[in-house]
This record gives structure tokens, sequence and C-alpha cells, in this order.
């Protein structure tokens, strides 16, 4: 079916009544804006409805990003990167299918002030860092498609290691430089794979913050960006050999 993107004026009243609603964040629902048209008009993308009412939600320490990237990103598979940046279409779908996951996946907190924050943070995306890894549903969707960009790599094995560690996956998504290289991000997802299949040094956060400082030594990731993926293959195995001195990964 196709997809739905909330009008402009029906975003911002949203976002300015977050407090008077949060009750209905809580407990209700929002079936206005899906059984009212005037909020919202057609997208041309076309989205699998019943797959995003899948999500899987958390189990104990268990937080299924894996699977829940995969479902959105197959769910959403004719989004392109610059659709995928439109807070309308996002904040859409957190106030309908996504509204149950949202909820499960981040738990309101019961004080108002910390609450009204909490939600103006996961169900919408005013900005690249909102859209890129807080908000309920986006974010899932630029995990999926940072990895499924990678040529000759299974994108479920890529999720895995790219989500194993917070802060090697914050480290990779808060530096949009390399991120935005497919070579070099494919190339440093790929030594996350062999290090998540072996002794996972890599994985530690002085080795992981090391091998970023090097790369970024070596001449700005703008640079390395002009590369080829043979070159840029071997300078990150000679970095991790030589600076890091890790013989296994």
């Amino acid at each position: 079916m196709k997809a739905r993107l909330l009008k402009s004026t029906a975003l911002e009243q949203l976002r300015a009544s977050i407090a008077v609603n949060l009750e209905t964040y809580r407990n209700g629902n929002f079936e206005y804006l899906e059984a009212d048209p005037s909020f919202s008009f057609d997208h041309h993308v076309e989205i699998e409805l019943d797959a995003l009412g899948s999500l899987k939600a958390p189990s104990g320490n268990s937080f299924y990003e894996v699977e829940n990237c995969e479902i959105v990103y197959s769910a959403l598979q004719s989004l392109s990167p610059y659709d995928a940046r439109d807070e309308r279409f996002w904040a859409y779908l957190s106030h309908t299918i996504l509204l149950d996951h949202a909820r499960r996946r981040w738990p309101i907190p019961d004080d108002t002030g910390a609450a009204v924050t909490h939600i103006a943070k996961h169900w919408f995306a005013r900005d690249k860092r909102q859209v890129e890894r807080d908000q309920v549903g986006s974010r899932l969707w630029w995990m999926g498609h940072l990895c499924a960009r990678i040529d000759n790599v299974d994108r479920d094995l890529a999720l895995r290691a790219f989500l194993f560690r917070s802060d090697v996956r914050a480290n990779l998504v808060e530096r949009p430089t390399v991120s935005q290289s497919v070579n070099l991000f494919g190339a440093i997802i790929k030594r996350l794979i062999s290090s998540f299949n072996g002794k996972q040094q890599l994985f530690e956060r002085n080795a992981f913050r090391q091998l970023m400082m090097e790369i970024n030594s070596v001449g700005g990731y703008r640079l390395l960006d002009c590369l080829g993926q043979p070159e840029i293959d071997r300078l990150l195995d000679r970095i991790i050999a030589e600076r890091l001195q890790l013989a296994e990964l």
C-alpha cells in the first residue's frame, strides 16, 4: 500500500502538544490521524504495513535490533535515502502502526518533563542525529540501509557485527564522512565481521577508538573516500597489524 506523510501543520501541532497528549502516548492511540485524511497525504513509496506491525518487542536484555532492522528495511525497500530523512514520514508511522512498538522499545518515563523530552526524541525526527540514531522507525531503516550497501556481504551478518557493540555503532554513525563512504564503511564492517567471528578484539573500546584515530591521521576521511577499495583494504590491514598490533581479530 501507499505510505502516508503527515502534513507539516499536523506534525508541528503534534510536537507542540506532547505534554497535553502524554496519557495518549502512554495508553491511547492517535487513530484520528488515519481516519481523517486532512492530517496527511499519500506518498509514492510502497510499504508492507503488516510487516511493520510485526516488529519484535524487547525481552529482558534483548532488543532484537538486527531482526527489526531487517523487517523495517525489507518493508520499506522502495524508500530512498532522500525520503528517509523526511520527518513527516516517520512521525506518521510512529503515531500509528509503530506506536505500540515505540512504547515497548522506548518506555516513557513517569516524570512529565523527562517524558516530553523522551517522546520528542524517539517519536519525532527533527534533525539528522534523531533520524539516524533515535527515532523508533528511521534508525532501524538507516542501519539496514548502511549495511545493505556493502558488496558481497550478507546483510544480516553485517548488521550483527555493526550492532554487536553500541559504542562501535555510535562511533561509525556519528562520523558521517565514514558512514557516507561506501568503500570505507564497507571495509570497516568486513573487519568487524571477521572480529565478530573470531576473538572479537576489534570490538574492544580502546582498539576500535584507536583504529578510527589512525584512519583519520592518514589524511582524513574525505581523502580516504577518494581511494579505491584495494587501497583502503591494504591501509586498514596495515593499521590493524602495525598500529593496533592485532595478529588476530
